[in-house]
């Protein structure tokens, strides 16, 4: 007896099958194959001009089922190898040879043909894929950093791309050379992620980016929300010439901004010209920004002397944005971000004074939800100085700050800073600290009983503290982690263990 079981029960009998699975049921009912077909062309990727991404490429092509069930696609730029012809025959040769005798360059100019011939079919297949794909959703572009690229191919897989697919693409991440950037600075992408990733940039000449202050105008157009931009010049050596201060200079303006990073080597190098256009460009997002961080990475070796000034970029940033008292206002007479939640910052140079992000922060305590202080170990004279809360000078303004999440490295986890954490910034729920001083750190171990005494004498009320989440540095073998438990868990009512901080 046969039975005919309902399509929606069939749909779902698929939702549990895996790829495998529904290869091999593929041919037992539409449904399967429906669901095979999905599976294995959510994705496509093309990386080589080859038969094989010729044949995946003419299943794309020829069948409108499979180009519409296609959600993702994955591109890394090809090299143009057509084959070497040779010649078999008498007669090929001799016409050959006659050749050059009236040409010595008529085999390089039949290799130049065989070559643009090849380049111009793999043009075409590409402009005809995008045409055939209706529904691609995510689009990721990989390049090697190879000099050698084809310049031809890669613009074909840039602007027609992107206009073709303009309403549907969420997701985006290109890589891609400088020079070519330019080729879709008109596209809009109004249904772009904010996740999204800036277009990565290749190799730089050194003296590109110097004299040449417009190569990046409106490389994004989209209204982006979050803008991460990071350089790693040990990644990709090239990037030590290319100088941000122009990139923000002619970068436009984008009505949805809620998140702006920039992370670049420690010493400033990348905005050796004006680090105040940074400035100006987050100004001109106050009334959206509500997330700012400033990171650091290493350096690079750089073939031009770099201003000893350079180094203070954080500082100059943030007395921009919010100068000191008495300084006057900031960059175009406007202070401070009214709508900022989240910030992160490097504290660099690691012996310079504090002052200016003390400032800043007590400037945007009101607002301030978390904030996550790197790169300098600090000591708790220096934590009293860096964190309105900790200092004696307006502490009434600060008792009230929504502050929710803190995040820093500090000498050791003594009493006085458990004691002032929890009197002055009792609404912290999430804390993370990086220790660094092992000989104090075990100290307190040994004397557990005198650091127990110490907080009771300093009156700590962890009672009325709302942490919730503390995550250390461990120890040798997690002993710091146990320790603490023993002395803070039956001590603050919402913490339940102390988490290990990744390394």
């Amino acid at each position: 007896m046969n039975i005919q079981l309902d399509e929606d029960i069939l749909r779902h009998i698929r939702s549990f099958l895996s790829p495998e699975t529904l290869l091999t049921t593929s041919t037992v009912h539409r449904v399967f194959y429906d669901g095979w077909i999905k599976e294995r062309y959510k994705e496509v990727k093309f990386t080589r001009g080859d038969k094989e991404s010729k044949r995946l490429w003419g299943h794309v092509q020829e069948n409108q089922l499979i180009a519409d069930v296609v959600k993702c696609v994955h591109i890394k730029p090809w090299h143009v190898k057509p084959k070497t012809h040779t010649y078999q025959s008498r007669t090929e040769n001799a016409l050959n040879r006659v050749a050059m005798l009236f040409n010595p360059d008529y085999t390089k100019s039949q290799a130049r043909k065989r070559f643009e011939k090849r380049l111009e079919k793999d043009i075409n297949r590409v402009h005809t894929l995008i045409a055939t794909l209706t529904d691609v959703r995510e689009y990721r572009i990989e390049w090697d950093e190879s000099p050698k690229y084809h310049n031809r191919l890669f613009l074909s897989f840039l602007q027609p791309a992107l206009q073709s697919w303009h309403a549907t693409l969420t997701r985006l991440s290109i890589h891609a050379p400088l020079d070519l950037l330019k080729t879709f600075v008109t596209v809009r992408l109004p249904t772009t992620h904010p996740h999204s990733h800036l277009p990565q940039l290749g190799p730089i000449e050194p003296k590109t980016n110097r004299h040449s202050p417009g190569r990046v105008l409106g490389v994004l157009t989209q209204p982006q929300r979050h803008l991460d931009l990071n350089l790693y010049p040990n990644d990709t050596p090239s990037s030590e010439n290319l100088d941000l201060s122009r990139f923000f200079q002619y970068l436009g303006d984008f009505p949805h901004l809620r998140a702006l990073s920039l992370s670049i080597p420690f010493d400033g190098a990348q905005l050796s010209l004006n680090p105040q256009m940074f400035s100006r460009f987050v100004l001109k997002h106050r009334a959206t920004l509500e997330s700012l961080s400033l990171k650091t990475t290493r350096c690079a070796v750089h073939s031009e002397r770099v201003a000893p000034e350079c180094i203070n970029w954080i500082q100059t940033i943030l007395s921009s944005i919010r100068p000191s008292p008495g300084v006057g206002g900031g960059v175009n007479g406007v202070n401070g971000l009214p709508e900022l939640q989240h910030v992160a910052v490097a504290l660099r140079p690691l012996k310079a004074p504090l002052q200016i992000v003390s400032n800043f922060l007590a400037y945007h305590s009101p607002s301030l939800k978390s904030i996550t202080l790197m790169d300098r170990a600090l000591d708790l004279t220096d934590v009293c100085t860096v964190l309105p809360a900790f200092s004696n000078s307006g502490l009434a303004q600060f008792v009230s700050m929504p502050l929710r999440s803190l995040e820093m490295r500090i000498d050791a986890l003594s009493p006085h800073f458990l004691s002032l954490m929890a009197r002055r910034l009792p609404g912290v729920q999430s804390l993370k600290l990086e220790l660094v001083d092992r000989t104090q750190m075990a100290g307190y171990i040994r004397n557990s009983r005198r650091f127990v005494q110490d907080l009771d004498a300093l009156g700590f009320d962890g009672a009325n503290w709302d942490l919730r989440r503390l995550v250390m540095s461990p120890g040798v073998g997690g002993s710091w982690i146990n320790a603490f438990e023993d002395i803070l868990v039956p001590r603050i009512p919402g913490l339940e263990a102390i988490e290990e901080l990744a390394p």
